[in-house]
């Protein structure tokens, strides 16, 4: 490290210490300083995937940086050109314990150098990317031994995946179910059981992608959005050659759940609560959605994040004191519990 930080925050100076708040994967962390949590994309790497999709060594690059950063004594971030990227993330140079952890990750082959010219560091980097891709290590030669490189998968139920999601992190997978609802073009599958699962589309998508349409579909990946602790189970990798329309026409219909009973087994469940009450309404300027707390009878409390909703519209309609039951899939986000909607269909005021 070539320059201090004594005295100075990252936000507002481009370089400073921070602390941890929790890793996200192997090139991206948020971090808390002067009150204040933010993303940060660290600069001059791009591991692979292994948050909306898991990619060879994606799992071993995040658990290679959460480690150094988990255990560190000392976290300094440094800016280097833009200070954000196109997300909303903050670009920077990621010091732990005096240690350039950016460089790192290139050096132990889990990414190669990635848009580091003209920056601080480009001829260091580019040094170590020329020097590592002789060893054939890791993502430049080797197999992931953890990684599932078959092309269908293990077939389970979703019942399965709801209850025993550990066991199948790392694990290609194929599926059976029907689409209960649509969210913003993206389903929500459950089976007999009652339980359920929401598939991540990504840029694809199929004309076999309908409510009421049984499907098999193969060569998915369990993971979670935006992190495990804090938010939801999803199914990533979709492609629209794997999918098979088994039947159409089926009727799915929400199952009752009170809010005080909802656990983690039942995230991406179509349920339905009833009489709860509004407490509290948020609209963000920024992504044109509501977000609605509610409680019940009992106090409990759950949220209702709607997509797409004319402003003016929402706000006449969930006024504080009002009561509804509603039915929508369930989801997490910021270890809250809440109803995805993109519509009002199910949604019928007390």
């Amino acid at each position: 490290m070539d320059f201090t930080y004594d005295g100075k925050e990252f936000i507002a100076d481009g370089v400073g210490e921070v602390t941890l708040d929790k890793c996200t994967d192997g090139d991206t962390a948020q971090f808390t300083s002067g009150g204040g949590t933010f993303p940060v994309r660290f600069l001059g790497i791009d591991t692979p995937e292994s948050t909306y999709r898991i990619d060879p060594w994606g799992k071993e690059a995040s658990a290679y940086t959460c480690d150094k950063l988990e255990n560190a004594t000392t976290i300094v971030l440094e800016a280097d050109g833009d200070r954000q990227d196109g997300y909303g993330r903050y670009l920077a140079w990621v010091w732990y314990d005096g240690r350039l952890l950016n460089l790192e990750l290139v050096e132990q082959a889990y990414t190669g150098a990635n848009n580091v010219s003209s920056t601080k560091y480009q001829d260091i980097f580019y040094d170590a990317d020329f020097s590592v891709q002789e060893t054939d290590r890791r993502i430049w030669g080797e197999d992931d031994p953890n990684f599932d490189y078959s092309l269908d998968g293990t077939q389970v139920t979703i019942e399965e995946l709801a209850t025993n999601p550990d066991l199948y992190e790392q694990t290609k997978i194929v599926i059976v179910g029907t689409v209960a609802v649509e969210v913003n073009g993206d389903p929500y599958m459950v089976d007999g059981s009652g339980y359920g699962i929401y598939l991540y589309l990504g840029s694809n998508n199929s004309v076999y992608v309908e409510p009421g349409n049984e499907l098999r579909i193969e060569g998915l990946n369990l993971t979670y959005y935006p992190d495990k602790e804090t938010g939801s189970p999803q199914l990533t990798g979709f492609n629209k050659r794997n999918i098979e329309l088994i039947s159409e026409g089926n009727e799915v219909t929400p199952r009752e759940i009170e809010v005080g009973d909802i656990e983690l087994i039942d995230l991406g469940s179509y349920v339905q609560v009833r009489n709860i009450e509004v407490i509290d309404v948020y609209f963000s300027t920024n992504t044109g959605d509501f977000t609605i707390t509610c409680e019940d009878a009992s106090g409990d409390e759950i949220g209702l994040h709607i997509q797409g909703l004319d402003r003016a519209e929402g706000e006449a309609l969930f006024t504080i004191g009002s009561t509804f039951d509603v039915a929508g899939p369930l989801s997490r986000y910021m270890g809250q519990y809440q109803l995805e909607l993109s519509n009002l269909n199910s949604v019928v005021e007390k």
